[in-house]
């Protein structure tokens, strides 16, 4: 493992907001954003865009020290090797040379798969939009003026390196325990699951853009909402009439506003619990009024300082523990956590301007997440989701498209097909 000094380890900021994912007994599943082109991919130009946009964001490069069970970024002057192949590798391994980030394409699409201990979608989005304004300049030998990325040779943003998990925030008592609150609906399905599987069942869907926004509009809703409260129904249709317990959505939400840091590239996000009752569909605008105002007062900045502190909390705990095996035990219960009754994350709109016209499409997913999670990206046409399930049971996708039809929401079903995301490598191996 490379060296390094006592005196430069305690200069390093070790890894806090992301910490729960660098503890899997198995490892943990990388992120993948899969950004299809309408042309096939140029090898030179994509490497040439990699190499200007890793200019900018060269902290992307960086790979995990562990110190008494401790995670920490260090510099990594590995080449990261541009792939001619689909196949997803583990992150943090020599496969890889130890990146936590892999780039790699295969006919007309391109793969960018991150390790979630590194940073979140809010955090990968810009160099997302980076590479892919550099690509498309020079896959098509022209300029995109209006398009606005954060460059090759700009300076970084205003605390964008800074660890949210080192802000000083008042302790909330109930942040000394962790609690998992299950208060919703159980699929089945998943309930009957009982270890994380390695696997998901994954569903690709592409919803026109107008047509989400005008039901969105029409019950005063954003389209995270819309598309929660119509899932939600989807599962409300399928279940039997005797079941009482509310559907549950847990809501991703950005906690970076609490920590004073809205601009720093580490994860930092936690999760709202919206309840859907049996038939708020049929009063879906006040229904949607309530979880509005829900929103709105969890993202009040206490109250995202409360959420932020729970997870400073939990790293507290964390670090009265000296190896890596104790602090694995003491999250072991990560390892097979259902989320009842699903996860809703959406990452927002790709702001490309008029190189969105290049892109057929563009997905994020991962794997092995035991229930049912969903993943909201947006172009100015369309809304790109993926719904990643471990059961193959395909009911409740197919109630939702059946409300679509009702809605006269316009979509396409891309793809079902099993696929599995490979874990991380982190803990496993050495920097040489």
């Amino acid at each position: 493992m490379a060296q390094i000094k006592n005196i430069e380890l305690k200069q390093l900021e070790k890894i806090r907001t992301g910490q729960s994912f660098l503890y899997r007994k198995h490892g943990f599943e990388s992120m993948v954003i899969e950004i299809k082109m309408k042309d096939r991919i140029d090898q030179s130009c994509l490497e040439k865009a990699a190499e200007k946009s890793f200019q900018r964001f060269d902290y992307l490069t960086q790979s995990f020290y562990e110190s008494a069970g401790d995670f920490y970024l260090i510099e990594n002057r590995k080449p990261l090797n541009i792939r001619r192949s689909a196949t997803l590798l583990p992150l943090g391994g020599r496969a890889v040379n130890y990146h936590l980030i892999d780039l790699h394409f295969w006919q007309s699409k391109i793969f960018i798969s991150y390790h979630h201990g590194l940073c979140d979608g809010r955090g990968i989005m810009p160099f997302v939009r980076t590479i892919l304004y550099y690509y498309s300049i020079l896959r098509y030998d022209r300029l995109f003026p209006d398009v606005a990325v954060q460059k090759a040779g700009s300076p970084y943003l205003v605390n964008e390196l800074k660890e949210p998990g080192f802000v000083e925030i008042a302790q909330n008592p109930q942040a000394e325990s962790v609690e998992i609150i299950k208060n919703g609906y159980s699929l089945p399905e998943a309930a009957e699951q009982e270890t994380r599987l390695s696997f998901s069942y994954k569903t690709a869907l592409k919803i026109n853009n107008q047509s989400l926004l005008s039901y969105s509009k029409s019950i005063g809703a954003t389209p995270a909402l819309a598309f929660a409260l119509l899932f939600a129904k989807a599962i409300n249709n399928q279940r039997p009439a005797s079941e009482m317990t509310a559907v549950n959505c847990n809501l991703i939400v950005d906690l970076r506003a609490g920590a004073g840091l809205e601009n720093s590239f580490r994860n930092c996000v936690s999760s709202l619990s919206l309840n859907f009752e049996a038939g708020d569909e049929k009063a879906a605008e006040a229904t949607i009024k309530r979880h509005r105002q829900q929103l709105n007062d969890y993202k009040k900045q206490e109250n995202l300082q409360q959420e932020l502190g729970k997870i400073q909390g939990l790293s507290n705990q964390l670090d009265l523990l000296d190896n890596f095996r104790a602090k694995q035990a003491k999250l072991s219960f990560f390892d097979n956590l259902l989320s009842d009754t699903f996860i809703l994350s959406y990452i927002g709109k790709i702001d490309l301007g008029e190189i969105e016209r290049k892109i057929e499409s563009i997905h994020t997913y991962t794997s092995g997440t035991r229930g049912l999670s969903i993943e909201i990206l947006a172009t100015n046409d369309a809304f790109f989701i993926d719904i990643m399930q471990s059961f193959s049971n395909s009911d409740y996708l197919k109630q939702l498209l059946e409300i679509f039809n009702q809605l006269k929401i316009e979509y396409e079903l891309e793809a079902t097909e099993k696929i599995s995301v490979p874990r991380d490598r982190c803990h496993m191996n050495e920097i040489k």
